[in-house]
């Protein structure tokens, strides 16, 4: 009566191994698919940000020669005007309707 049970047990015990060796796999390709989706994030937030840096720069020309500082200083300025403001503010409402 020993023999089926070790290979029951032999059985069980390959089963354990095979389930551990599947969830390592599991893992591995979340992790690969978490750093893929960091990856494609990053990638677009450059994209937007150079996008909107032209669009800065092709709506003042003279930014190209400002220090980040002063470029910086320039839309604060800008956007915090209450024009701006108000288009912030409508932009937000109608976002969230």
């Amino acid at each position: 009566m020993t023999k089926p049970r070790e290979k029951t047990l032999e059985k069980l015990t390959a089963e354990i191994e095979d389930g551990k060796k599947k969830i390592r796999q599991f893992e591995n390709r979340e992790k690969m698919l978490r750093q893929k989706l960091s990856k494609e994030e990053r990638r677009t937030r450059s994209h937007r940000l150079i996008v909107r840096g032209a669009v800065f720069e092709s709506i003042v020309p003279e930014a190209k020669d400002m220090t980040d500082e002063e470029a910086a200083a320039l839309l604060r300025l800008a956007l915090t005007s209450q024009p701006a403001r108000e288009y912030v503010k409508k932009r937000a409402e109608g976002a969230t309707s």
